[in-house]
């Protein structure tokens, strides 16, 4: 009985292990963006926000590239809460390229993965998109879109949202 006691207060700790080990600070997060990004030259710089009092809001940093894609990373204290990027369409392919390298960087950043394990879930979740948007436009949806999710580990909810106006790409701490 003992050494089974053991054996399960084993498993348990090994399983928690990838939680706290995803935990992934936010200066670590922008420099890994910045290693990952290679030529879209990805950079954070705070905006200026002006506001009345002091709230409990996350510090927020914008995402600058050489391509035309907006993104914003929230952090409160040095953990990461979110990461969002964004391009509006109509857009040419390479546009969508670039915004395919930063979804990639993103997940080699938050989660450690090689480019190829990252580059082939992003292709993944953008035709499981594009299938979902086709069906929502056949079916005559009141708001037509195409919405994927994924739960990964370390409490992290990854979405990715194409409509015909916009493709976002987010990544939320869920805990």
């Amino acid at each position: 009985m003992l050494r089974m006691g053991c054996w399960i207060a084993a498993a348990v700790a090994l399983m928690a292990a990838p939680a706290n080990a995803a935990a992934l600070g936010c200066d670590a997060f922008k420099e890994a963006m910045t290693k990952h990004g290679g030529d879209l030259n990805a950079t954070f710089v705070r905006p200026v926000v002006v506001s009345r009092g002091a709230g409990d809001s996350p510090d927020t940093y914008n995402l600058i590239t050489r391509a035309r894609i907006d993104g914003s990373l929230k952090c409160r204290g040095d953990a990461v809460a979110s990461f969002e990027a964004r391009i509006a369409l109509p857009a040419d392919n390479d546009l969508v390229a670039r915004f395919a390298d930063t979804q990639k960087a993103a997940l080699m950043s938050a989660l450690g993965w090689s480019a190829e394990r990252a580059e082939r879930r992003v292709r993944e979740l953008a035709a499981e998109a594009a299938d979902y948007l086709r069906g929502s436009e056949e079916r005559g949806d009141v708001e037509i879109a195409g919405k994927v999710e994924d739960h990964l580990p370390g409490a992290l909810d990854l979405g990715l949202i194409w409509t015909r106006a916009e493709r976002s790409f987010i990544l939320i701490r869920s805990d």
